[in-house]
């Protein structure tokens, strides 16, 4: 398969003063006039699993064809901080690992005595499903399977 070119990507602003931002991208399928309405749907699909489970407000969303800006309003909740992430794991039809972080984690979803989010059951499986729709391998734009969603701190 060819290397992917297409990205998404989404930054989000934190509760931090004066609302500090941290972005993540994905490589998605190819995006061509045959696939883009289709492709398009997976994507928003797959936003809405993501926005389920952090707790920022997007200040910036970029496809290769077109850039939004749906909330970039201050946050009022202090608990959405970019520096707690969820680490996202995941890997290809060769066995690649790869990993993708998402700012503002909303921790209410991590399972109880872990620092995992469940995966098989509401806002993950949600998450998983439509992860695994539309975001392909970085090295050859295969298919992927999302491993586990991890809570982590991280400073940026």
């Amino acid at each position: 398969m060819a290397i992917p070119v297409s990205v998404i990507s989404e930054t989000y602003r934190d509760y931090g003063n004066p609302g500090e931002k941290s972005s993540f991208r994905l490589f998605v399928t190819t995006l061509t006039a045959a696939n883009l309405v289709a492709q398009q749907t997976l994507i928003t699909d797959l936003w809405t699993a993501i926005d389920a489970v952090v707790m920022g407000n997007i200040a910036k969303r970029v496809v290769t064809v077109s850039e939004t800006s749906p909330d970039d309003t201050e946050v009022t909740d202090p608990l959405a901080q970019r520096e707690n992430k969820w680490l996202l794991r995941y890997h290809d039809t060769s066995n690649r690992r790869f990993t993708a972080e998402l700012p503002t984690s909303d921790l209410s979803y991590l399972t109880l005595g872990t620092e995992f989010m469940d995966l098989s059951a509401g806002a993950g499986n949600t998450l998983k499903a439509a992860f695994e729709a539309v975001v392909v391998s970085p090295a050859d734009a295969s298919a992927v399977t999302l491993d586990s969603a991890q809570f982590v701190g991280r400073r940026s």
